[in-house]
């Protein structure tokens, strides 16, 4: 079958991965299923007839979300689903696979709950960016079609393009042509997180809601961006917590992907985004204020445009040794698994921070606010995200294992420097609000 691009939807079309998207297939398991999923929580009961036919509009304007996974001989491939997705009640625990589930042969599932509409989605599929743009259509299409509410100018593009070059590329391919090869950067093994695991496949949800203002007041307090503040004192919380416990000697790393879109001029949904790894070494004798020093000055190495040059570079650099391309896809995937393994002693959790979404005047006041989750993994059990709207921002930590004293400690923290934070879990039906502790000492 000839490799061609859709004009409209084509029943023929079929596609390869993007160099990000490869890596999925070969990795995923029960307990590293690489879903993450994405909440709307409204002011209004969900509508289930609704939400339905809002995602079947959905599909037909943007159809890039409408593929299968496919395993060739040589590498996996996407095709037309042209089935319909069905939205179904939430039950169970979020992020659950969905690769090998029965979801249509789909790459994600729409779920409700009272006022919560949830995207699940396989990150082979697409990143957070290119998944929050398919979550805001379909809540345009369901106002729209509950009270007329107008889908936005921005989407109807896709309706008459269907899928262009731009909006289905590999941007990781066409950044990389224009890149020399690079030295591959000296990589320290980090600090990982351990603990008993949950019984099963279950997955720990946490979240908490803060005042955007709030955080932003304590950050610039503290001469930093958000990112710069939370990322530090995700470290000092694992640094007094899990680290200390521990007696760790290696430096705690947090890795944050990065948006690649802007920086590189992509309009693509398909996965486009680099990770920056923060490596701060706190050691006894140590303050807050210390590891935010160190955390920002990673930050300034990291966001370079040259810092994601080598990214790319080095990652589209397996696909170009000749003759890769005729090896069996069994043997593609025991090697990307190999150099999965050791690239996950590099960072000690994943931190995303998927920015402030705006929603057109029509539609802003009937959602209240938004909410990000992204599935721990086995190398991997604890990771935090953060997103934010109008003036709440919904801080989230998911984790495979028992132990949640990197959470209390950072809520904690949080609410005795006079932030009001409420926390919910997916063990603790109603929401509570965090104590504030009795004051200590910020030395370690």
């Amino acid at each position: 079958m000839a490799h061609r691009r859709r004009s409209g939807i084509d029943e023929s079309y079929w596609d390869r991965l993007d160099n990000a998207a490869k890596l999925m297939p070969a990795v995923t398991t029960t307990r590293s299923p690489n879903v993450f999923r994405i909440t709307a929580v409204l002011r209004e009961p969900v509508e289930r007839d609704i939400l339905q036919k809002a995602v079947e509009k959905a599909m037909a304007i943007m159809p890039s979300f409408a593929l299968k996974l496919h395993r060739g001989l040589f590498w996996y491939y996407f095709d037309i689903n042209s089935e319909k997705p069905v939205v179904r009640e939430e039950s169970g625990y979020p992020c659950a696979p969905i690769y090998k589930g029965r979801e249509r042969g789909f790459l994600f599932r729409v779920l409700y709950f009272r006022k919560r509409i949830s995207f699940e989605i396989y990150h082979a599929l697409s990143d957070g960016m290119g998944a929050m743009h398919f979550m805001q259509l379909i809540l345009y299409c369901y106002y729209n079609i509950k009270y007329g509410d107008e889908v936005p100018e921005e989407f109807i593009r896709w309706e008459a393009d269907k899928i262009s070059r731009d909006f289905d590329e590999d941007s990781f391919q066409r950044a990389s042509g224009e890149m020399e090869k690079s030295e591959k950067a000296r990589k320290v093994e980090a600090f990982r997180l351990s603990g008993y695991r949950f019984d099963g496949d279950r997955l720990g949800a946490l979240t908490a809601i803060l005042p955007v203002d709030g955080i932003l007041r304590l950050a610039k307090e503290n001469g930093a961006t958000l990112s710069e503040y939370l990322c530090a004192l995700l470290i000092w919380s694992i640094y007094n917590t899990s680290y200390r416990r521990s007696s760790g000697s290696r430096p705690i790393v947090i890795s944050m992907p990065v948006n690649l879109r802007g920086m590189f001029d992509s309009a693509t949904l398909r996965n486009f985004f680099g990770h920056m790894n923060i490596s701060v070494h706190p050691k006894r004798g140590d303050t807050f204020e210390m590891v935010l020093e160190a955390t920002k000055e990673g930050f300034r190495d990291c966001l370079k445009r040259e810092y994601f040059e080598r990214q790319i570079t080095g990652h589209v650099a397996i696909e170009r040794i000749p003759g890769i391309k005729y090896v069996p896809v069994v043997i593609k995937d025991f090697v990307m698994q190999q150099i999965f393994r050791r690239a996950a002693k590099d960072y000690t959790i994943t931190f995303s921070n998927l920015g402030r979404v705006q929603l057109p005047p029509m539609i802003e006041d009937r959602v209240e606010r938004f909410e990000l989750l992204i599935g721990a993994s086995e190398s991997h059990p604890k990771k935090m995200t953060i997103i934010s709207y109008q003036n709440q921002a919904a801080l989230a930590f998911s984790s495979t294992i028992e132990d949640n004293s990197v959470e209390q400690f950072m809520l904690s923290y949080l609410s005795e420097a006079g932030l009001t934070v409420t926390v919910s879990s997916n063990d603790t039906p109603a929401p509570a609000k965090v104590k504030k502790p009795k004051k200590e000492g910020k030395k370690a």
